[in-house]
């Protein structure tokens, strides 16, 4: 590893240009922590602000309906099933906190874990969790069924794309994280 951030260089804050350091400072989450996701793009700063815009509206815009910590569920369950463990503490730990019952909350990242997808919740949740698992990894074959059969348990169409948007935000930023080995090292894990 050539700096505890990633596998590839990346400008630490203190060594930042002040072009960078204003990057820095509007992708800093509210608890002050600037992820190391973000400092992994740093040698390419301009990609940074289109990838958080992006992130945040995929998954932090009031105008979303989705629960919060149902987005959450899906993020995480996207970086299970990618095998981000970065994203995975994330999310999983966002999940947990937004969820409100943490000893449930942990059951359900441990039965996504395991491919037990009838213990994640009632049977709107899991026709969710069920297409997001698909989208994942047989992209290919999304049908028209698929979307009538979450139309048929519940979801509005709004819902869906909102599904369908958080998915693939989250696995293009799995991709990133897997592809050049960004560390949770120093990191403040989860939002809250």
């Amino acid at each position: 590893m050539k700096n505890d951030t990633c596998w590839i260089d990346a400008v630490k804050y203190e060594d930042a240009d002040n072009g960078l350091k204003d990057i820095y400072d509007s992708v800093t989450s509210p608890n002050g922590n600037l992820d190391n996701l973000y400092q992994a793009f740093s040698l390419r700063p301009h990609t940074i602000m289109p990838a958080d815009d992006l992130y945040k509206a995929a998954l932090h815009n009031d105008n979303n309906t989705l629960p919060k910590w149902f987005s959450e569920l899906i993020s995480t369950f996207v970086a299970i099933l990618t095998g981000c463990d970065y994203a995975r503490s994330h999310h999983g730990t966002n999940f947990v906190h937004l969820f409100g019952d943490t000893k449930k909350a942990e059951s359900i990242v441990s039965s996504l874990e395991h491919g037990d997808l009838d213990q994640c919740g009632d049977n709107k949740e899991v026709g969710a969790l069920r297409y997001v698992k698909k989208l994942c990894d047989e992209p290919e074959h999304i049908s028209l069924e698929d979307i009538t059969s979450l139309a048929n348990i519940g979801w509005s169409d709004g819902e869906i794309l909102e599904i369908v948007q958080i998915v693939s935000t989250l696995s293009y930023f799995t991709r990133v994280i897997n592809g050049v080995g960004i560390s949770l090292a120093g990191d403040r894990i989860g939002l809250y």
